[in-house]
């Protein structure tokens, strides 16, 4: 039988889970799929190419990096959040995964901060209620 994750063990998965664009696209002119691409990658095939495709992989690039960036940081506004609510900042925590959730929703339906949100505030409640 399977034990229910720790919090810090679904903030672990969480930032191993997004930390790219991990979804189906259709960038550019080209209409690039970057799913499972990094923005190093795209750089390399925008040197590998000419004329209009390289200028769509070029974009890329700058678009996947910034995917990656927000992925970093949401991670790190979740790592945050873990020590607000170990400081007994349940208000500061919860603004802190909002921030993640709000990153995360700029490039898709939130599916990887927001059930962290959730699960965290199932927790403040089930506290206040309990204690």
């Amino acid at each position: 039988m399977n034990e229910p994750l720790t919090f810090q063990d679904a903030l672990r998965q969480a930032k191993s889970i997004w930390i790219g664009c991990q979804w189906p696209t259709q960038f550019g002119s080209s209409r690039l799929n970057l799913e499972g691409l990094r923005s190093r990658q795209a750089g390399i095939a925008e040197k590998a190419t000419r004329g209009e495709e390289s200028r769509c992989w070029g974009g890329a690039a700058i678009w996947l990096a910034a995917v990656e960036h927000d992925a970093a940081l949401a991670g790190e506004l979740a790592e945050q959040a873990v020590r607000a609510a170990q400081a007994g900042e349940n208000v500061e925590a919860q603004r802190l995964l909002g921030e993640a959730v709000a990153l995360e929703q700029k490039y898709r339906e939130p599916i990887v901060y927001q059930p962290l949100l959730k699960r965290f505030e199932q927790s403040i409640a089930l506290q206040s209620c309990c204690s």
